[in-house]
């Protein structure tokens, strides 16, 4: 009975975390993409391109696995388009998955330990887990269903586990390593117990995930759902030419092709890129430094207490617990290779899954500081008071930090003012709107926040194709979406212009005389990305 009020009480509070202030951050054009591809589901049975259910979504040309989409049509259709519906999958998921979580664990472990509860908890309050549950983030989603799949193996459920492990495929991109590595770590630890089922693991398991992978490998080899995997890649990513001449220059080409031919180079990048992700700067003290959206500034993506009992468990490992830390290790050695074989120096997002393995040998290294203190009545509380102080005002720094710090901070990298931009747009009609796509897809974010009628955008959608990354969207009836030159459209009659502030910057239009009567579009501080200009 303590256990389940435990287990309740750990659900109340992380759906609270999760669900509180819910339109904060704003919204990326990801999670546009996501919500407005619901919309259009729900309204039409077609994606925005008219696209009839399908599974994988054209999306900006990056080709978007379609579980989360389909998770969204019900919430979009009961509560309409809006940041809460199209983000309620994910924190529901995020929500429960401090419970799954436990009754995995509480499967590999012996009886009586407090080690699944302690890593609920620690999920619950972990700034990682937090962060990409409260938006609409597939990889979320896919750590759910990586941990539920794992669950049902372990209880020998294996059909329901390969339909689940099946599901994950069509989540996330980086699924499709991922998957593989996790069921990779199950058999590893029931290697002995599966040999006996062969014939049972090959029908209920084995054929029906090879069954659910026949769509995702005619699109992945067929069709262009692969781009974006090339595009990703690494290895798409050779030497500069200039630096191969340089090192030819300063020796030879004998020595270049010894010790710095290209799989040496690739080799050399993606080992940087693996070990970046079990850094202290990572992990402690930065969290993802190439891309802001994806961590609070200024703290890493695990609490301070939390990263210094990881370590702590991780090399004080008890032979007892045999089989689960043989399955987490596998699964956090394994976890960063998806994340380090692509051209990201760091990625917080492709790498969550690591957080279930992390949160366990920090469990592990809890429970060996309390069994420590355990004997010692006056020590055990006075540590329980310091660990409950430390961890209180870890994770209160990290609300301060999110809150108050992390958009402030860097608000072009969060899109701040996208729907004031939009509603502006809606509310100030024009003969023509010159909608800067400086900070990328503005498109989505009309789509979105004006509510388009799907059916009608499903007419003259038009992605123009990128080799390079994502596609780009130019017009939507009367709304052109391009760099904006301002001596050039200045001068057209009855037109409104929504400049960028880079572009604003770049064209000194800070001095120029009409600067007065451009109207900054929801500033946070003393700071607007957008501005409107309305000519005569």
């Amino acid at each position: 009975m303590k256990t389940k009020i435990i287990l309740l009480t750990i659900l109340i509070i992380g759906f609270f975390i999760r669900i509180y202030n819910s339109n904060y951050p704003p919204l990326t054009w990801d999670e546009a993409s996501l919500g407005y591809n619901a919309y259009s589901i729900y309204k039409t049975s077609k994606d925005e391109y008219g696209a009839k259910l399908p599974i994988i979504f054209k999306s900006f040309g990056d080709y978007k696995p379609g579980v989360y989409v389909y998770l969204d049509v019900p919430f979009v259709a009961i509560m309409g388009l809006n940041p809460l519906s199209t983000r309620l999958p994910s924190i529901i998921l995020g929500s429960l998955l401090p419970l799954v979580a436990f009754f995995l664990i509480k499967e590999l472990l012996p009886k009586k330990t407090r080690i699944p509860i302690l890593v609920a908890i620690l999920i619950t309050f972990n700034p990682w887990n937090i962060h990409f549950s409260r938006g609409a983030w597939e990889t979320n989603v896919l750590l759910f269903e990586l941990t539920l799949g794992s669950y049902l193996f372990v209880k020998k459920k294996y059909l329901l586990s390969a339909l689940i492990f099946g599901l994950s495929l069509y989540t996330y991109q980086s699924a499709k390593l991922l998957a593989f590595f996790t069921i990779l770590s199950l058999v590893t630890i029931t290697y002995h117990q599966l040999l006996k089922i062969k014939s049972k693991l090959i029908a209920t398991f084995i054929v029906p995930l090879i069954f659910l992978s026949i769509p995702l490998l005619i699109g992945l080899f067929i069709n262009q759902n692969g781009n974006r995997l090339t595009v990703l890649s690494l290895f798409s990513y050779p030497r500069d030419p200039k630096q191969v001449t340089q090192i030819i220059g300063e020796s030879s080409l004998f020595d270049y092709q010894i010790f710095h031919n290209p799989p040496l180079f690739f080799a050399h990048e993606f080992i940087i890129r693996y070990f970046n992700y079990f850094s202290p700067k990572f992990l402690f003290t930065d969290g993802d430094w190439q891309n802001p959206r994806h961590s609070a500034p200024y703290i890493g993506v695990l609490l301070y207490p939390t990263y210094l009992f990881f370590l702590l468990g991780l090399f004080s490992i008890p032979i007892v617990y045999k089989k689960a830390n043989l399955f987490f290790f596998i699964w956090l050695i394994l976890a960063p290779i998806a994340s380090a074989a692509t051209r990201d120096q760091i990625q917080a997002v492709r790498s969550l899954p690591m957080t279930l393995p992390i949160m366990y040998f920090a469990a592990v290294g809890l429970n060996y500081v309390f069994n420590i203190i355990a004997h010692h009545n006056l020590i055990s509380k006075l540590a329980i008071v310091s660990l409950f102080g430390a961890y209180a005002f870890s994770f209160l720094y990290y609300l301060d930090l999110y809150y108050v710090h992390m958009v402030k901070r860097s608000p072009t990298d969060f899109l701040y003012g996208y729907q004031q931009t939009v509603n502006f747009i809606v509310n100030h009609p024009a003969s023509q709107v010159y909608f800067s796509d400086f900070y990328g897809q503005p498109y989505i974010f009309y789509l979105y926040f004006s509510h388009y009628d799907p059916s009608h955008y499903q007419t003259q959608a038009n992605l123009t194709s990128n080799s390079v990354d994502v596609g780009h969207v130019a017009q939507i009836d009367n709304i052109h979406f391009q760099g904006i030159d301002w001596q050039a459209l200045s001068h057209k009659p009855n037109t409104l212009i929504i400049i960028s502030l880079e572009e604003m910057r770049r064209q000194n239009l800070f001095t120029n005389p009409q600067y007065s009567k451009f109207i900054p579009l929801s500033p946070i501080g003393d700071i607007s990305i957008y501005y409107a200009y309305l000519t005569p």
